[in-house]
């Protein structure tokens, strides 16, 4: 995580780097061993650290591009956190997911692979 010495630029750009990282670990570990990884406590950590960067950069000048910068951030593992979401609940459903039209649910893992081949999208 960023030190809290570094410029906010800086901050920012290590906190982009945490994101990608963070991202491609809840992609890419099997859901029953994202405890094992300490995954939550990064999340955490990530989740104080872009808060903190995001009000402060909000009361400099020109912090509405760095905000822009921080929200992109959290985005990106926002949307890793809906696929893992997703792929863990379906565990636990019976039978074939389908939608109220009868068409069939992507499954899961496909939705994984979606927000894996989607990363250029938002880097």
């Amino acid at each position: 995580m960023p030190r809290t010495s570094d410029p906010p630029t800086a901050r920012i750009a290590a906190l982009e780097h945490d994101a990608d990282a963070l991202r491609r670990a809840f992609l890419t570990t099997p859901v029953f061993a994202l405890d094992d990884h300490g995954l939550q406590t990064r999340f955490e950590e990530f989740g104080r650290t872009a808060l903190a960067l995001f009000r402060e950069t909000t009361r400099s000048a020109g912090g509405e591009q760095s905000a822009q910068r921080i929200e992109a951030a959290y985005h990106r593992v926002h949307e890793a956190l809906q696929a893992v979401a997703m792929l863990a609940l379906s565990d636990t459903e019976s039978g074939v997911p389908a939608h109220g039209d009868g068409r069939a649910k992507p499954s899961p893992h496909d939705l994984r692979q979606s927000v894996i081949r989607r990363d250029t999208q938002f880097s």
